[in-house]
This record gives structure tokens, C-alpha cells and sequence, in this order.
């Protein structure tokens, strides 16, 4: 991952996802319910992507109608599907045009851009789903999880708790092949989101990368930040407290990484053992020239030793550049192992390696 964070490479997402929840999501403490209407609509509006002329259920969001097919959803959420059942109140609308049916009408207290999020996993205007051809915002996601979470829609909450699990993980190998701090198209102050998403959840894993994201914010990780929908998404004072003081404690642990990197010794077995001396100091005494990208507040503490030495390139022998090469790279695995206790938190399994696969060796 780059110090400066440029636009990254990366394949796209395709095929369902592996990994399963702990536990299928329950709804919430005080779920919606049904609520009293006469069926009239003169307050509301219709909404301009789902008022389906031939749909069966009227769903109304804030002050937003929304006419769909109340099979399809209640196929894939039992939830939505018991508040169905239960509705006690109707209006009768014409079916193309032509005969009377009797609609259905549920209230929610989703907001009418979550609800339309939802609608459009299930019943798409071109793509068929919102990860197969372009990526995500931040804003589906989020709707996604949390209604998924709240209606009981599994593959919906398990297709994106794996989007962001890709882009916030918890292997270091995945980590230093992202070199953006938040998934393509997001602003990084998406990253607040993802930190009160994965509270909700109990998701802990997504909880120090997008952690150390938000460190980068600087005033703005008090003051939060105003989505799309309006509404004012912002860190807890606790967590707020966590990146304040975990900002500094990354910081020391990342300088006194870079210098462990590039102090030590020639090899043994060195072909210019003076030479290859006088080289790594000069490489430390330099790094005055580039303080601000490895004190900077935006700056990657994962990011090789290359970063911050001019023309990216160690001049010593070949066998002492192997041997710095791999002191950079446990050193930053040692920093990525010890995260969680640098932000205050706890992450169970954290630091375990995965399960052994071939893979591309880490760049230094």
C-alpha cells in the first residue's frame, strides 16, 4: 500500500461469497411495525424508480411511496414477509391500467434512499446485482447491511459483509495490495461508516483498518460528515477518544519501525562491509527530507522503507539487500500484529496467520 494512496488495482467481485456470519442476523430490538394508515396518498410521493404499475405491496419509507412485488421480497426475507401477513391496512389501485387489485400498505422507518438501496439488489433496473459490475458506494453498502441485518435477508448481508471485508481485512498479505484506504469510488471519510457498521454488527475484524483510516481525518473525525441521504454520520465519543490517542501510538511504533529497518548491521557475509555501513546511514541521516510523509497524518505506517529513501532503491551489496528487504517486511507484519492493542481494542485471532496457500511474496 503506497504512502500517497493512488487509485489501486484490483479484480472485480464476482461469484457469491464464502464466508458466513456467526450467527443469522436478527431483527431489530423494536422492529417496524405496521402502522395506522387510510390508505389515501396525498401526503406522500411516489417514488419515481419503484411505483411499479403492476405491483402488489405499498411500501412507504418517510414521505416516499414505493409500489413492488410483496412475493419477491417476502421470498427472500422473513421478515418482511411477516409484516406482510400482518398489515391491517389496503388501498385498491388499478393493474395496468385496467382491473382493481387490493394493495397492501406497510410503513417503515428506513429512509427512503436505504429502502431504495434494498429494492435494488432484488429488483434491478439494468445490472443484476450492485456488485457485478461496477463498485458499490458506500451508501448501498451500508443499507445492505444494515437492512439485510434487520429484515433477515441472508445473502444480501453475507454478499456485503464479504465487499467489505475484502477492503478492510484483516491479513496483512491482502492489506499491502490495497493502496487506497477505502474501496474504489468511496470518500475516506466512508470510513466512519464502516467503523459504526461494524459496531452494529459485531463485526470486530473491519475495526482496525478502518480505524487507522479515520486517524488520517483530522478535525473532521470529531465534526463526522453529512451523507447523501442527509443524515450526519459521525464516530462515538469513545471511538473518537480511540483514534486521538491511537494516532500518536501508531506514529512512535512506525518511526521506531523504520529505523529498526534501516540501522542495522552489514550482513556477515557482506562483499563491502564499510561501504554498505556508510550507505544505511546515510539512508537514516536522509530521512530528514521526507519527515513528512513518515510523520505526515495521512501516511501509511504499512508502506515499505522505499518510500522514504530517495530514488526508492538501497545502494548496498547484494547480500545486505536481502537481508533489509526481509527486516522491513517483519517489521511491518510485527506493527500489523500489534494494531488492535495500538487502537485500544480487542480483536480475537488477530495476527493468526490463515491457513497456508501459495501466494506472491511480499513486496518490500
Amino acid at each position: 500500500m503506497s504512502a500517497s494512496r493512488t487509485p489501486r488495482k484490483r479484480a472485480r467481485l464476482d461469484g457469491p461469497a464464502d464466508d458466513e456470519p456467526p450467527q443469522s442476523p436478527q431483527p431489530d430490538a423494536n422492529p417496524e411495525e405496521p402502522m395506522a394508515n387510510d390508505g389515501g396518498a396525498a401526503e406522500y410521493t411516489r417514488d419515481t424508480e419503484f411505483w411499479l404499475e403492476d405491483g402488489t405491496v405499498i411500501l412507504v419509507a418517510g414521505d416516499v411511496e414505493f409500489r413492488v412485488y410483496s412475493g419477491l421480497l417476502a421470498k427472500h426475507s422473513p421478515r418482511l414477509k411477516e409484516l406482510f401477513s400482518d398489515t391491517q391496512c389496503t388501498r385498491t389501485l388499478l393493474v395496468d391500467g385496467r382491473s382493481e387489485i387490493s394493495c397492501p400498505v406497510v410503513c417503515l422507518t428506513d429512509s427512503p434512499d436505504d429502502l431504495r438501496h434494498l429494492l435494488r439488489a432484488y429488483m434491478p433496473q439494468d445490472a443484476s446485482n450492485i456488485y457485478e459490475y461496477e463498485y458499490p458506494s458506500f451508501d448501498a453498502v451500508s443499507a445492505s447491511i444494515r437492512l439485510g441485518h434487520k429484515y433477515q435477508i441472508m445473502p444480501l448481508y453475507v454478499r456485503s459483509l464479504a465487499f467489505l471485508r475484502e477492503n478492510f481485512p484483516e491479513d496483512f498479505d491482502t492489506y499491502v495490495e490495497l493502496d487506497q484506504w477505502v474501496p474504489t469510488g468511496w470518500a475516506i471519510e466512508d470510513a466512519i461508516g464502516v467503523v459504526n457498521l461494524a459496531r452494529l454488527i459485531g463485526e470486530t475484524t473491519l475495526l482496525p483498518t478502518a480505524l487507522l483510516a479515520c486517524t488520517t481525518l483530522g478535525e473532521q473525525i470529531v465534526r463526522g460528515y453529512q451523507r447523501q441521504n442527509g443524515m450526519q454520520e459521525h464516530l462515538t465519543i469513545d471511538d473518537q477518544a480511540l483514534c486521538i490517542k491511537a494516532k500518536i501510538q501508531i506514529r512512535k511504533a512506525r518511526v521506531a519501525a523504520l529505523f529498526r529497518v534501516l540501522c542495522p548491521a552489514p550482513a556477515k557475509t557482506c562483499k563491502n562491509t564499510s561501504g554498505c555501513r556508510t550507505t544505511l546511514r546515510k539512508a537514516v541521516y536522509n530521512l530528514h527530507s521526507t519527515i513528512d510523509n513518515w510523520l505526515g497524518d495521512t501516511d501509511d505506517p504499512f508502506a515499505s522503507y522505499k518510500m522514504y529513501i530517495k530514488g526508492g532503491k538501497l545502494d548496498v551489496c547484494e547480500v545486505c539487500l536481502p537481508m533489509v528487504e526481509a527486516t522491513s517486511v517483519a517489521e511491518r507484519r510485527k506493527l500489523w500484529n500489534r494494531l488492535p492493542l495500538l487502537l485500544g481494542i480487542q480483536v480475537p485471532g488477530w495476527g493468526v496467520p490463515p491457513p497456508a496457500t501459495q501466494s506472491a511474496p511480499v513486496q518490500s
